[in-house]
This record gives C-alpha cells, structure tokens and sequence, in this order.
C-alpha cells in the first residue's frame, strides 16, 4: 500500500469524525419501517416520503428518523425544524 494512499484514508478518519464538513442538499433513500419499505428523499430543504401519514402531514416518523440521524449535515434545514427533531 502507497504512503499517498495511507495518507488518504488517515484524512479520511479524521473527515468522518467532523460532520459539520458536509452539506447535504440532495439524496434519495429507502426505508424501512414496521409495515413496508419507503422511498424518502430530501432536496434542499424539503423532504419527501411515500407513506401515507407524509402525504398528508408533511412529515413522518421516516422523514424524522433521518432529520436525527443526518443531523448538522442537512443544508437549508432551520432551526425551528431542527429542534422538533
């Protein structure tokens, strides 16, 4: 294994240890929960699920089970929504 190589995975490590390094803007994800498996997606602030409680609520326990597992790295996401997670 190359020294550049090593050094990479090293500055890797010490990326993932800093979340606040990231933004995420977009991403699509399938979740899966009690009853069936979910398409959710995010996009600049806006979140999206195909459970029936999200298409009349605008939220979920799927689009907020991701809000706390993605946390600070959610670009556009304000402080109001973030406390209610």
């Amino acid at each position: 294994m190359s020294s550049s190589y090593i050094g990479k995975v090293d500055k890797a490590r010490k990326y993932a240890e800093e979340p606040d390094r990231v933004n995420i803007h977009t991403f699509e994800a399938s979740f899966v929960g009690n009853h069936n498996t979910y398409r959710v997606g995010y996009h600049d602030g806006d979140w999206r699920c195909e459970c029936a409680f999200f298409a009349t609520r605008r939220v979920c326990s799927h689009t907020m089970a991701l809000q706390r597992m993605l946390d600070e790295m959610l670009s556009g996401q304000n402080e109001a929504e973030q406390a209610a997670v």
